[in-house]
């Protein structure tokens, strides 16, 4: 009978979780339980073990040698003369293209002290955007008509980057050219083989262009004309929803984000300096109303870190939302300013809080776990927990082409069509789908976390492949609690002691 000597992978990460241990392979995922008796066996593999062929083929085999099985089908147990190879993965695509993201405007009816939003320059005019929305109150939409702009203060990194949100002729995105734009959007995802996408309507505040939205919507309904799957979202301050966009979103299915820190902060006036919660919960009412599929939207930065508490759960449930996303600060500074431990401990407790009430926190930092808990997922969706990495298309109302609304990654322009996968700065991007800096190696989370987000790394290190480490303990730390608390029955568990 043939064998071959295995031996545990360098790649497998294990750790206790209760009466079992949680293991992983730190590149592919495929995080599974193991009792005491299924992780001694995993143990012995600490030395080269021979393994005879037929345990690995046949299906006429005991628990152990089951276990066995899945272990090297997961590649935590490798051959001893491959160990230095490295992992077996699928290949993922040189070009993939699914998520298509329309910046419908450069503009915002709030000034949130935190947001990018903030440095920009001349405002839409109230004309063009009242005409839109005639039954709602013009003070949501007052703004000064001028914003100093101080490129050292914004989060963009170039002066190009910059350049095109203050541009005056690069604030509204007209119907015809959205059209346009998505038209050309979606040759290209196709072009990567891709058969679905999700289209993002973003901002600015998407609603102060509403026409386009609904242009889009009209035009391109779930893709079936055009031969691919469309899914929609859009994060939206929440103040312009009326009855038709409410019933519009809930007719497309659109996933809608409703952005709000919390019910105590003061961190997103509308722009004329008048409280804005209480326009966002007329809003909200009016999702709610029409049954559509609502994420409250929050961020957990500096300035909102006193009023981030189990509030925002509560007034999740009161509008209907069962899910939060948190967006964690993009500033390098807020992880050393109040280091990683207390960030996770407050990021934790309303996770467990939104437990108890129903509702799960997402955000960039929960699709590492995500992504950890498939096997191989990164092959499949083509980017780790940022799209910017090569899987996505950011487009400017001049048609413009970013890695996202951060970074300062510029493909060309949408209507050059599949020339903008050529480009060396899309494959600048995408050659980050998998490869991580060398800082990264051996990190318990090396294969499924694409680091800081685009814009401030690049603002501090020029270079997008580049690490924030005060970040990292972070991330590191919240996906140990979200592993924690798992239950067995929720994972692959392999148990072989006796019932």
């Amino acid at each position: 009978m043939n064998a071959q000597k295995y031996i545990l992978s360098p790649d497998a990460v294990n750790f206790p979780v209760g009466d079992r241990v949680a293991v992983y392979h730190r590149q592919l995922g495929g995080l599974c339980f193991l009792d005491a008796d299924a992780s001694g066996i995993l143990g012995q593999f600490s030395e080269p073990t021979e393994i005879a062929a037929n345990v690995l083929e046949g299906d006429d085999i005991t628990r152990r040698e089951e276990l066995i099985q899945q272990l090297v089908l997961r590649q935590l147990l490798v051959p001893l003369d491959r160990v230095d190879a490295g992992p077996e993965y699928a290949p993922v695509p040189q070009n993939k293209v699914n998520i298509i993201q329309l910046i419908l405007t450069n503009a915002c009816n709030f000034g949130c002290t935190y947001c990018f939003e903030g440095v920009q320059g001349v405002e839409l005019p109230q004309e063009e955007v009242a005409e839109q929305y005639k039954k709602i109150d013009i003070s949501r939409l007052n703004s000064p008509n001028e914003i100093k702009v101080n490129i050292n203060e914004s989060i963009y990194a170039s002066e190009a980057r910059i350049g095109h949100q203050y541009d005056p002729k690069n604030r509204l995105m007209k119907p015809k050219d959205a059209i346009a734009y998505v038209d050309k959007a979606l040759e290209i995802a196709k072009s990567t083989g891709v058969t679905e996408v999700m289209l993002q309507f973003f901002g600015g505040e998407p609603l102060l262009n509403w026409k386009a939205i609904k242009a889009v919507l009209d035009t391109y309904g779930n893709g079936a004309a055009h031969g691919i799957v469309i899914n929609y979202s859009t994060v939206t301050n929440g103040s312009l929803i009326s009855e038709e966009v409410a019933e519009t979103f809930a007719r497309h299915k659109v996933a809608v984000c409703v952005s709000f820190d919390s019910p105590k902060s003061t961190s997103r006036p509308l722009k004329n300096g008048g409280d804005s919660a209480p326009v966002v919960m007329e809003g909200l009412r009016m999702l709610q109303k029409y049954h559509n599929r609502v994420a409250i939207n929050s961020a957990l930065t500096s300035d909102t870190w006193d009023e981030f508490d189990n509030s925002i759960v509560d007034l999740a449930v009161d509008y209907g939302a069962r899910e939060i996303g948190v967006v964690v600060d993009f500033d390098p500074t807020f992880y050393s300013k109040f280091g990683a431990p207390a960030i996770v401990e407050k990021l934790w407790g309303v996770i467990e809080y939104g437990r108890t009430r129903g509702v799960v926190l997402t955000g960039y930092w929960h699709q590492i776990f995500q992504v950890l808990l498939g096997f191989d997922a990164v092959s499949h969706r083509g980017f780790k927990n940022c799209s910017a990495k090569g899987a996505q298309l950011s487009i400017e109302p001049n048609g413009s082409v970013f890695s996202c609304k951060a970074g300062s990654g510029l493909y060309g322009n949408v209507l050059q069509g599949t020339e903008l996968l050529d480009t060396d700065i899309y494959r600048q991007h995408a050659s980050l789908r998998r490869q991580n800096p060398a800082f990264c190696g051996g990190c318990e989370i090396e294969g499924f976390c694409a680091g800081l987000c685009l814009g401030p790394l690049e603002k501090k290190f020029g270079d997008v492949a580049s690490v924030e480490p005060s970040a990292c303990d972070m991330y590191r730390g919240i996906t140990r609690k979200l592993i924690e608390a798992i239950a067995p029955y929720e994972v692959a568990t392999f148990d072989l002691a006796p019932n």
